[in-house]
């Protein structure tokens, strides 16, 4: 088996315009997002008998994410597999085929957090960790509802992007790789041929021109318009620093209280004015996350 390949990233980063610029290689395919291995992983573990396999082989192939594959793939199909690797290894073999690809691979963005247990199942797998400007990340999270307000939003991108950072770093080369998104949209070229150099793929032309996978009525994220902005469909370069006009000054500062750290760790431009943000403060900036979440998803879901 060729090594699976694992997008990963804080949402909103850039992972599916990364995906569907790779999607485009002869030799490689990745479906819409899979969102369950490292939950399904801890819940049911390997099978240890033919019915525990299909059981996981039904529960996955119920599930809306792997619904959207429309794989033409019954649970019987599992009964054989006795590892959690097997079990993955013909669901998204059973996509591959479909696709008439070589390689597969998986473009979740929160398994960021999930790096170890990625490469507990799949010690030859290649991660790419793609990080973008967590200003841009938090306008856009809100801006499409996965993020109330900036304070949540830089927290989740300073937690996202160090977890990334930290797993990467005790891999042996080979395993983990950084993409910038700045750097992607401002010299495709030649990132796309240094990732096909990391993934030990011949660089093709092709990567450079984004292939979504097929559209479908169902949904792996229902509140999330089907029809892909310019972002995801095409490289956009004027994506990069969006956050100018768009945040306000009480915003950067806010941001950059609670992530600035990184933002200079990474090279990112700092305004170096920060102020302290209270544990009281926090715990409201969450209960205004939640309420906002909540009320999008009502909203969307009422439709």
């Amino acid at each position: 088996m060729r090594p699976p390949i694992f997008i990963v990233g804080c949402s909103r980063s850039g992972t599916t315009l990364l995906r569907n610029l790779l999607r485009a290689h002869p030799d490689l395919t990745f479906p819409p997002e899979s969102q369950f291995i490292p939950t399904y992983y801890r819940a049911y573990g390997d099978p240890a008998s033919r019915a525990d396999a299909i059981h996981l082989g039904k529960i996955i192939l119920r599930t809306r994410s792997v619904r959207t594959w429309q794989l033409d793939l019954e649970p019987a199909a599992f009964g054989n597999c006795r590892s959690f690797q097997e079990v993955l290894c013909l669901l998204f073999g059973a996509w591959a085929k479909q696709e008439k690809k070589a390689r597969w691979g998986d473009k979740t963005p929160q398994y960021v957090i999930d790096i170890p247990l990625l490469l507990d199942l799949f010690p030859t797998a290649q991660i790419l960790h793609i990080i973008r400007d967590g200003r841009d990340v938090a306008m856009s999270a809100i801006r499409v509802g996965f993020e109330g307000n900036v304070a949540t939003a830089a927290i989740r991108w300073r937690a996202s992007v160090r977890a990334g950072q930290a797993a990467g770093a005790v891999y042996p080369a080979g395993t983990y790789f950084e993409v910038r998104y700045e750097r992607l949209l401002e010299s495709p070229q030649i990132v796309m041929k240094q990732i096909c150099n990391f993934l030990n793929e011949p660089y093709d032309s092709v990567v450079l021109n984004p292939s979504p996978p097929r559209p479908h009525a169902l949904s792996g994220a229902p509140w999330i318009a089907q029809d892909l902005p310019d972002g995801e469909r095409m490289i956009v370069r004027s994506n990069a620093g969006k956050w100018r006009p768009a945040m306000r000054r009480a915003e950067r500062v806010l941001f950059e209280s609670l992530a600035g750290d990184l933002m200079k760790d990474l090279g990112y431009e700092t305004e170096g004015k920060i102020r302290h943000v209270s544990a009281l403060e926090l715990g409201v900036w969450r209960l205004h996350h939640g309420f906002r979440y909540a009320i999008a998803r009502v909203g969307v879901l009422d439709r």
